[in-house]
């Protein structure tokens, strides 16, 4: 029984440990503010420390839980890198089971002009609240 629950602990202690380094597989997916189908994930949301790039993935449909129970009919995630300050975005593209990371070289993308033309209101809102977002040290 102590086995148990060691083990147990070190399960528990393993996971707080991916999530506070940016691995969490947690979900949260919001309605972007004014947006009728376009969702967030406020979880995945946050800001790279090395660039300053505000990493976030967004989809359309309805929200209703992790990637595995995201209805295949309702279209991919998708994964993009915004540069606030200068009103542009990188296409990180798109996932469909929840398996997708940050693609190698994720940084160099090309640059598109226009957050809200892409990303919608959930880019808008992200670079409004980028001050708040997690800072994490992404690969």
């Amino acid at each position: 029984m102590k086995r148990l629950g060691v083990c147990l602990l070190s399960v528990s202690l393993g996971a707080s440990a991916l999530a506070l380094a940016g691995g969490a597989a947690a979900e949260t997916w919001k309605l972007a503010p004014g947006e009728t189908k376009t969702y967030y994930d406020a979880d995945f949301t946050r800001v790279d420390e090395a660039s300053g790039l505000v990493v976030t993935r967004i989809a359309e449909g309805k929200a209703n839980g992790p990637y595995k129970a995201w209805p295949a009919g309702k279209g991919p995630i998708l994964l993009f890198a915004l540069d606030c300050a200068a009103n542009k975005w990188m296409d990180l593209g798109m996932d469909f089971d929840g398996t997708k990371g940050l693609p190698k070289g994720w940084r160099k993308e090309a640059k598109v002009d226009d957050i809200s033309g892409a990303v919608g209101k959930a880019g808008k809102l992200a670079c409004e609240t980028k001050d708040s977002l997690p800072k994490v040290a992404l690969p």
